[in-house]
């Protein structure tokens, strides 16, 4: 079947679905097809509170995720816009899924080719990847807006299609826009043990007396605002890069821009290994964005084999969140509670 076949299918069904699912209101259920800065063929999910971007000539990506009226939570790189079929890796900028531990051969392998679209009912759509050999893997996202909630859920799936065992972790990142504060849970623990109860997870690149941070008991606090310039440094990295990560079990991380709060809720599966010295969050930040990731635990994939990871994404206008911890960790709560937990990775 052609591609531009099993797109018009595609539409078909998606509108059917749509129709069958939405109510009339200010949160129906919708689905579009058409151009999104350069990109042909790109989807746009609404719901009526947000509505959510996602191409198809590259990826699977995620290009848009923004309120209903509003502007784009994340960052999109001006130079990158509208282009597919790169030889190498290309940065973008939104929302991608890569695989960790971080390696220059496996992790960076190009998205830059079309994904191929399935419906999966009431307006859900799954978003394919062609298969990556280097990694011997391929990726899928399916992608399901919340209804009547600001909320998307995007589900990744990383699948071995090699001949061998692979160790991998999936890692999402969502590139935000700048200006912002991002927000990552440290947990206590126990005040009476004798043994370590949670790590703080520093890049050789990273300053900890950096402006930027604002480390608490805890909450991790980054502030992108207090990034500096970006002038080139001895080390061959930018003297405005940054990247900490935490071991959380809390499983959420959030970024405030503005008075819109983006808050992410994935599984922690307690007692399984995770890269980066157990970080199950992680911040980059540089004076261009700011980067709010989480990753799944490290797992072994056998041939046919995928690892399943869930995870969703809410937003909501009129938050505000101090800086002092014990009030930022007040401010907070309300809106944890209207972004609920996510059940548990699985493969």
């Amino acid at each position: 079947m052609s591609q531009r076949r099993q797109q018009a299918i595609v539409m078909g069904l998606v509108a059917l679905a749509a129709a069958t699912t939405a109510r009339a209101g200010a949160d129906a259920m919708n689905v579009q097809r058409g151009d999104y800065r350069g990109w042909a063929d790109t989807y746009t999910l609404s719901n009526g509170l947000v509505e959510v971007v996602v191409p198809t000539a590259i990826g699977p990506r995620v290009l848009d995720f923004h309120l209903a009226g509003g502007e784009n939570i994340f960052y999109l790189r001006p130079s990158d816009l509208g282009k597919t079929g790169e030889p190498d890796f290309v940065f973008r900028g939104g929302w991608r899924l890569w695989i960790a531990p971080e390696t220059r051969s496996t992790t960076y392998e190009p998205d830059n080719q079309p994904c191929t679209v399935t419906v999966l009912g009431s307006g859900a759509l799954r978003f394919t990847g062609p298969a990556q050999p280097t990694a011997g893997i391929q990726k899928s996202i399916e992608v399901a807006l919340i209804e009547h909630q600001p909320r998307v859920r995007v589900t990744s799936r990383i699948k071995n299609v090699s001949d061998r065992t692979l160790d991998y972790a999936a890692w999402s990142l969502s590139v935000m826009r700048p200006g912002g504060r991002a927000l990552a849970p440290m947990d206590v623990g126990d005040l009476t043990a004798f043994f370590d109860t949670r790590s703080l997870i520093l890049w050789s690149y990273t300053k900890v007396a950096d402006a930027r941070y604002r480390f608490g008991d805890a909450l991790v606090q980054v502030d992108q605002s207090q990034v500096p310039p970006a002038p080139a440094s001895a080390s061959g990295r930018r003297a405005d890069e940054s990247k900490i990560g935490v071991d959380t079990m809390q499983a959420w991380a959030a970024y405030l821009r503005g008075d819109v709060l983006y808050v992410k809720r994935f599984p922690h599966q307690p007692g399984a290994s995770y890269a980066d010295g157990g970080a199950t969050v992680e911040i980059y930040s540089s004076n261009e964005f700011i980067e709010v990731e989480n990753l799944s635990p490290l797992t072994s994939l056998k041939p046919g084999e995928e690892i399943v990871y869930p995870e969703e994404w809410s937003l909501f206008s009129g938050a505000s969140v101090a800086t002092d911890e014990a009030a930022a960790l007040r401010d907070l709560e309300p809106w944890l509670t209207k972004a609920p937990a996510v059940d548990r990775t699985t493969h």
